[in-house]
């Protein structure tokens, strides 16, 4: 598998950028909570064209109930700054009170970071124990 670096934040495999996935765990102030149960306001709606705008795609949207986070998006971008981007212009609107991201793999991922693994565990070692 032929997989180029170019730049840090893009992964290019055979040429094509491969989409990462990320989980975005959002947790509402008080008010925009009190805001949004007021209005009915559907804020998928609201956050597509933003992930959208910004090179983006919204996988799934969910809401959370009895957890420290009100929401959970799972979106899929082809670099982290244009999510970083996204994130900061959803978050600095005054809404969100706090966010957390995990970047998700696939199980083809997964099995490719073992090959990695076995590829080049030899070169590394550990510190020495007592």
């Amino acid at each position: 598998m032929l997989i180029s670096l170019r730049c840090p934040v893009v992964i290019q495999i055979f040429g094509v950028n491969v989409m990462a996935l990320y989980m975005m765990q959002i947790k509402y102030t008080r008010e925009a909570i009190k805001d949004i149960a007021e209005s009915g306001s559907n804020r998928e709606d609201a956050v597509r064209p933003l992930i959208e705008k910004c090179g983006g795609k919204l996988i799934n949207f969910y809401g959370l109930v009895g957890q420290e986070y009100n929401i959970v998006l799972i979106v899929e971008f082809n670099d982290l700054p244009n999510y970083l981007g996204m994130a900061l212009s959803g978050i600095l609107g005054g809404a969100i009170a706090d966010w957390k991201t995990v970047q998700l793999f696939t199980a083809e991922e997964m099995v490719a970071a073992t090959e990695t693994y076995r590829a080049t565990k030899e070169v590394y070692s550990p510190p020495p124990s007592k």
